[in-house]
């Protein structure tokens, strides 16, 4: 799309070459794949903490074998090399000329000129014939515009100039707690996704100067083409601020530096691609920018299927939130809102940034009050995604008039000024700031979080987070559980007089839920979370005696309608109420966290024989149908809540299934109130084929007015 604001000059050379062209086919069921996802973050689900591997991925998610090699062979028999295969099927990479575009994909490559540089692109968008065009979504690579930013924000540094250390940065964010009770990040492994190389003496500097030593390899896409040291203003300083952060909280943590080759359209999708598929972090970074208003739609998607890729694989990704307020594009187009493509999937941790001013000493201020970032030299990202729908996990954001995704989702300190963060580079100790700081900071904190999730429950990798992190910003605004995030409520992201969003009492489009603090998120993470055991929040099941225990609908909430001493089928919230309401606020529907359980040997059932024990027999599952809500309603909300329950049913384990309290993970059901006020309901209605013949679950969901 950039080059529409450029003027055509010549037609290029026929033997241009076109070096990193990749041809994207990104994932046939992304669906399902993020109902798995979303199991495996779910304490009910028998997936919890049970990662994928890359060959399930590809086999049931990602295009089938013979699609992909079809149209790899067409393009190898078009006079294009192969550079880089993909075990996920999502994308390959070619090389060929410019001829070869013109004739292969009917799109001529022209040369553009702009500030005194000139450029290649094509002319118009490349067709490809009718085998193969339905099998690909996209093709990337044909132009060679700058595209990725690093988003680096160095300060001039002065005598006496203070700023964040390891040490200052752990207190700020309450990760102190952590390393005192001997978290190191020991078995963690970081992905720093970069494209230039740097000099080990600067990350060794930085670790004695600040008693953080940093373990880090360097991973090469290509070992016998590395990218070297970029003199682009800006790369190696992105590099080594990444690295030197990542691990600055967490000296027991691997980081491994993902190196891409010298490619100036695929590197850091390459670097990407590179940690993903050959699992080179169990948590990854990346610091770089991409004006989502004005990248190809399909890049940005790419970006979002590596992330969905790295989250059924147990990665956890994080991905600065830029540093140009909402308005990303700046300074091309300044007055268009837009957020950074790279960090707007709904599958990526955007981190956002936030100011603070430290004593003259260097000490912290008690308390720490921070604001959103806005300063002279930049302003924290965020907004709304133009590609992705919000997500699920979003609905209690209480953003009005939101329908794309919402970020960033969390915030830490960005402003290089205040207080700014220290770091080496060239032997010298410098002052920098931007979300790029923030990203990799994050992510030593959660390598710490994930150490301790591995000692709590064995689980290896904490994978998408995201869902968490909104279940906990939701309970914590509603005042069902201690501080997880420290609300941000000042400030606005509106950088340099341009468009961007104020800073409010829960999340907001300039801080998301604040500042995470780690003890506190790390004991949410890592303890017994809501509805646990399930039998607190189940709806007995209904049917004969044998059947009773077949299915059962759990909701999540403290206080149940009850008959006998048991929850009721028909369960009622007030709009607003927050021991039910997930959003907490009377804005016109309620929204409750529902799934269904399998064969829970419920010892409340009202079937006892004379010792006191249920008489229902949990037994082998052969289908589950969800009836109700109906496959043809019209209704927008309900179809949206039948499709999450659809897809949380079809992550269960392969029917049938003898597993005991085989659960789906819970997911936000919406239901608004009806015309002029009037109480709103929803009918869930599941029938389940078992061993005892079939069963059938109800449950009524009615939203009253506050």
């Amino acid at each position: 799309r950039a080059l529409r604001h450029l003027v055509a000059s010549e037609p290029a050379p026929a033997d241009l070459p076109l070096e990193n062209v990749t041809i994207v086919l990104g994932l046939r069921d992304r669906t399902g794949l993020d109902a798995v996802i979303a199991a495996q973050q779910d304490r009910h689900s028998p997936r919890f903490g049970h990662w994928l591997d890359l060959e399930e991925i590809a086999d049931r998610f990602a295009p089938r074998r013979g699609e992909y090699e079809r149209v790899r062979e067409w393009f190898v028999g078009q006079g294009f090399q192969v550079v880089r295969d993909s075990p996920t099927r999502m994308a390959f990479v070619v090389a060929g000329t410019a001829a070869q575009a013109r004739t292969a994909l009917a799109a001529p490559i022209w040369l553009y000129r702009a500030r005194e540089r000139t450029y290649h692109g094509p002319a118009v968008d490349p067709s490809l014939p009718d085998s193969i065009g339905s099998s690909v979504g996209g093709i990337l690579g044909l132009d060679d515009l700058p595209k990725f930013r690093p988003l680096v924000r160095p300060l001039e540094l002065v005598d006496g100039h203070v700023a964040l250390g390891p040490a200052d940065f752990a207190l700020a964010y309450a990760a102190t707690p952590l390393q005192n009770a001997g978290l190191t990040g020991a078995g963690r492994t970081i992905a720093v996704i970069a494209r230039s190389d740097f000099n080990d003496s600067d990350v060794a500097a930085f670790g004695e100067r600040f008693g953080a030593p940093i373990h880090f390899e360097r991973r090469f896409v290509d070992p016998s083409n590395p990218p070297g040291i970029r003199p682009e203003p800006g790369e190696e300083t992105e590099v080594l601020i990444d690295t030197q952060w990542s691990g600055a909280l967490a000296p027991g943590a691997q980081v491994n530096v993902v190196l891409s080759r010298p490619a100036p359209q695929g590197d850091i999708p390459e670097s990407l691609a590179e940690a993903v598929e050959r699992r080179q972090g169990d948590i990854i970074t990346l610091s770089f920018g991409l004006c989502e208003g004005s990248s190809p739609v399909i890049a940005t998607e790419l970006f979002d299927a590596f992330y969905a890729v790295g989250n059924a694989l147990g990665q956890t990704i994080l991905v600065a939130s830029g540093d140009s307020g909402g308005t990303e594009c700046l300074p091309g187009e300044p007055d268009l809102l837009a957020v950074n493509a790279l960090a707007s999937s709904p599958h990526a941790i955007a981190v956002g940034g936030t100011s603070f001013e430290l004593a003259p000493d260097g000490s912290l201020p008690s308390p720490l009050v921070e604001s959103v970032w806005n300063d002279a030299q930049g302003a924290g990202g965020g907004g709304e995604s133009a590609v992705f729908a919000r997500p699920r996990y979003q609905l209690a954001t209480l953003v009005a008039h939101t329908n794309g995704r919402a970020m960033p989702d969390v915030s830490v300190a960005a402003s290089p000024d205040s207080p700014g963060y220290f770091m080496v580079q060239a032997g010298e100790t410098r002052v920098i700031g931007g979300t790029s700081a923030s990203a990799p900071s994050l992510a030593s904190v959660l390598a710490l979080v994930a150490e301790q999730m591995a000692r709590a429950t064995g689980t290896n990798g904490l994978g998408q987070l995201l869902p968490t992190l909104y279940r906990l910003g939701s309970e914590q605004m509603r005042g069902l559980r201690a501080p997880v995030f420290r609300d941000v409520t000042t400030g606005t992201n509106a950088f340099d007089g341009h468009g961007g969003f104020p800073a409010t009492t829960g999340f907001d489009l300039a801080s998301g839920w604040g500042a995470p603090l780690a003890d506190a998120l790390a004991a949410a993470v890592t303890g017994p979370g809501r509805c646990e055991p399930e039998l607190g929040c189940l709806i007995p099941g209904q049917g004969s005696k044998r059947r009773a225990c077949t299915g059962e609908w759990l909701v999540e909430q403290d206080v149940f309608a009850a008959r006998h001493g048991l929850p009721r089928v028909r369960q009622t919230c007030r709009d607003g109420d927050p021991e039910c309401d997930v959003d907490g606020a009377a804005d016109g529907r309620c929204t409750s966290n529902v799934g269904l359980c399998l064969n829970v040997f419920d010892v409340r059932s009202a079937f006892l024989n004379r010792k006191g024990v249920p008489i229902c027999e949990p037994g082998p599952v052969r289908r589950v149908t969800l009836l109700s809500p109906g496959a043809h309603t019209r209704d927008p909300v309900v179809a949206g809540n039948r499709d999450a329950l659809q897809a949380a049913l079809g992550a269960l384990p392969t029917f049938p299934t003898s597993l005991r309290a085989a659960c789906t993970a819970t997911v936000p059901l919406e239901v608004p109130l009806g015309a002029g006020g009037r109480p709103g309901r929803l009918n869930l209605r599941v029938r389940i084929d078992g061993a005892h013949g079939p069963a059938m679950s109800r449950l009524t969901l009615v939203c009253l007015p506050p």
